[in-house]
Protein backbone atom coordinates (compact mmCIF):
# COMPACT_ATOMS: atom_id res chain seq x y z
CA UNK A 1 0.00 0.00 0.00
CA UNK A 2 3.21 2.22 0.93
CA UNK A 3 4.55 1.97 -2.46
CA UNK A 4 1.24 2.92 -3.99
CA UNK A 5 0.74 5.84 -2.42
CA UNK A 6 3.96 6.65 -2.96
CA UNK A 7 3.65 5.96 -6.58
CA UNK A 8 0.32 8.12 -6.71
CA UNK A 9 1.89 10.95 -5.08
CA UNK A 10 5.06 10.96 -7.42
CA UNK A 11 3.27 10.31 -10.39
CA UNK A 12 0.30 13.51 -9.39
CA UNK A 13 3.67 15.79 -8.38
CA UNK A 14 4.67 14.82 -12.37
CA UNK A 15 1.31 15.83 -13.31
CA UNK A 16 1.56 18.77 -11.70
CA UNK A 17 4.65 19.93 -13.13
CA UNK A 18 3.85 19.37 -16.30
CA UNK A 19 0.59 21.43 -16.32
CA UNK A 20 2.45 24.48 -15.06
CA UNK A 21 4.86 24.46 -18.48
CA UNK A 22 2.92 27.37 -20.59
CA UNK A 23 4.76 26.88 -23.81
CA UNK A 24 2.98 24.88 -26.50
CA UNK A 25 4.49 23.58 -29.46
CA UNK A 26 2.46 24.36 -32.09
CA UNK A 27 2.31 24.07 -36.57
CA UNK A 28 3.94 27.20 -37.85
CA UNK A 29 1.34 27.10 -39.87
CA UNK A 30 -1.85 27.67 -37.32
CA UNK A 31 0.02 30.82 -36.31
CA UNK A 32 -2.02 34.18 -37.00
CA UNK A 33 -1.22 35.41 -40.51
CA UNK A 34 0.39 38.57 -39.95
CA UNK A 35 3.16 36.19 -38.36
CA UNK A 36 3.52 34.41 -41.52
CA UNK A 37 3.67 37.92 -43.24
CA UNK A 38 6.43 39.49 -41.23
CA UNK A 39 8.62 36.45 -41.57
CA UNK A 40 8.02 35.99 -45.06
CA UNK A 41 8.72 39.79 -45.84
CA UNK A 42 11.97 39.95 -43.67
CA UNK A 43 13.44 36.53 -43.58
CA UNK A 44 11.89 35.09 -47.12
CA UNK A 45 14.93 32.45 -47.18
CA UNK A 46 15.18 31.31 -43.97
CA UNK A 47 13.07 28.36 -42.87
CA UNK A 48 11.51 28.61 -39.30
CA UNK A 49 12.77 25.58 -37.24
CA UNK A 50 10.21 26.07 -34.32
CA UNK A 51 7.09 27.67 -33.06
CA UNK A 52 5.17 27.72 -29.34
CA UNK A 53 2.32 29.51 -28.30
CA UNK A 54 2.03 30.76 -24.83
CA UNK A 55 -0.88 31.55 -22.79
CA UNK A 56 0.69 35.13 -21.92
CA UNK A 57 2.07 37.93 -23.47
CA UNK A 58 4.07 37.85 -25.81
CA UNK A 59 2.10 34.92 -27.40
CA UNK A 60 3.93 33.15 -29.94
CA UNK A 61 7.67 32.57 -29.98
CA UNK A 62 9.21 31.63 -33.76
CA UNK A 63 12.91 29.97 -34.25
CA UNK A 64 14.24 30.97 -37.40
CA UNK A 65 17.11 28.94 -38.79
CA UNK A 66 19.53 31.20 -39.09
CA UNK A 67 20.05 31.54 -35.38
CA UNK A 68 17.18 34.61 -34.99
CA UNK A 69 14.23 34.11 -32.50
CA UNK A 70 10.86 36.53 -32.59
CA UNK A 71 8.23 36.83 -30.56
CA UNK A 72 4.70 38.50 -31.28
CA UNK A 73 1.71 39.57 -29.26
CA UNK A 74 -1.53 37.71 -29.35
CA UNK A 75 -2.60 39.86 -32.42
CA UNK A 76 0.28 39.19 -34.08
CA UNK A 77 2.05 41.93 -33.97
CA UNK A 78 6.11 41.76 -33.19
CA UNK A 79 6.91 42.18 -29.54
CA UNK A 80 10.91 41.66 -29.83
CA UNK A 81 13.08 40.31 -32.72
CA UNK A 82 16.80 38.79 -31.18
CA UNK A 83 19.29 38.35 -34.10
CA UNK A 84 21.34 36.26 -30.84
CA UNK A 85 25.01 39.11 -31.98
CA UNK A 86 23.90 39.06 -35.52
CA UNK A 87 22.68 42.45 -36.91
CA UNK A 88 18.86 43.04 -37.67
CA UNK A 89 18.39 43.43 -41.78
CA UNK A 90 18.09 46.98 -42.53
CA UNK A 91 14.93 46.51 -44.04
CA UNK A 92 13.16 45.64 -41.08
CA UNK A 93 14.97 48.26 -38.69
CA UNK A 94 13.50 50.68 -41.23
CA UNK A 95 9.60 49.27 -41.44
CA UNK A 96 9.72 48.98 -37.39
CA UNK A 97 11.73 51.19 -35.52
CA UNK A 98 11.37 54.88 -35.11
CA UNK A 99 13.29 57.16 -37.46
CA UNK A 100 14.66 59.21 -34.60
CA UNK A 101 15.99 55.64 -32.47
CA UNK A 102 17.77 54.85 -35.97
CA UNK A 103 19.09 58.50 -36.38
CA UNK A 104 20.51 58.49 -32.64
CA UNK A 105 21.83 55.13 -33.05
CA UNK A 106 23.61 55.99 -36.42
CA UNK A 107 24.79 59.36 -35.06
CA UNK A 108 26.44 58.17 -31.64
CA UNK A 109 27.12 54.49 -32.45
CA UNK A 110 28.54 55.00 -35.81
CA UNK A 111 29.78 51.30 -35.83
CA UNK A 112 27.59 49.71 -34.20
CA UNK A 113 24.93 47.50 -35.54
CA UNK A 114 21.52 46.67 -33.80
CA UNK A 115 21.62 42.81 -32.87
CA UNK A 116 17.54 43.11 -30.73
CA UNK A 117 15.12 45.08 -30.57
CA UNK A 118 11.70 45.25 -28.44
CA UNK A 119 8.29 46.82 -28.47
CA UNK A 120 6.78 47.58 -25.44
CA UNK A 121 3.88 49.86 -24.08
CA UNK A 122 6.13 52.06 -23.10
CA UNK A 123 8.51 52.46 -26.38
CA UNK A 124 11.90 50.60 -27.61
CA UNK A 125 14.76 48.37 -26.61
CA UNK A 126 17.47 48.00 -28.59
CA UNK A 127 20.84 46.26 -27.74
CA UNK A 128 24.25 47.05 -29.71
CA UNK A 129 26.82 44.69 -31.28
CA UNK A 130 29.06 47.32 -29.13
CA UNK A 131 31.80 46.08 -26.25
CA UNK A 132 30.67 46.22 -23.41
CA UNK A 133 27.10 45.66 -25.07
CA UNK A 134 24.76 48.85 -24.99
CA UNK A 135 20.92 48.79 -24.30
CA UNK A 136 18.98 51.67 -25.20
CA UNK A 137 15.66 52.67 -24.35
CA UNK A 138 13.21 55.16 -26.18
CA UNK A 139 10.00 56.50 -25.58
CA UNK A 140 7.12 55.84 -28.36
CA UNK A 141 8.60 58.80 -30.36
CA UNK A 142 11.99 57.23 -30.57
CA UNK A 143 13.32 59.44 -28.03
CA UNK A 144 16.52 57.99 -25.63
CA UNK A 145 15.31 57.69 -22.36
CA UNK A 146 17.55 55.18 -21.11
CA UNK A 147 20.94 53.83 -21.16
CA UNK A 148 22.32 50.82 -19.91
CA UNK A 149 26.39 49.30 -20.92
CA UNK A 150 27.13 45.83 -19.59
Amino acid sequence: MKTFLWSFILFAGLAGLSACDEDERVDYQYLPDSVHQFVSTYFPDVKVVKAEKKNEEPRYKVWLSNGFELKFYKDGGWQKVDGNLQVLPSALQIDILPGNLLTYVATQYPTAGIVEAARYDWGYEVELNTAPLVELEFDNDGNVTQIDRD
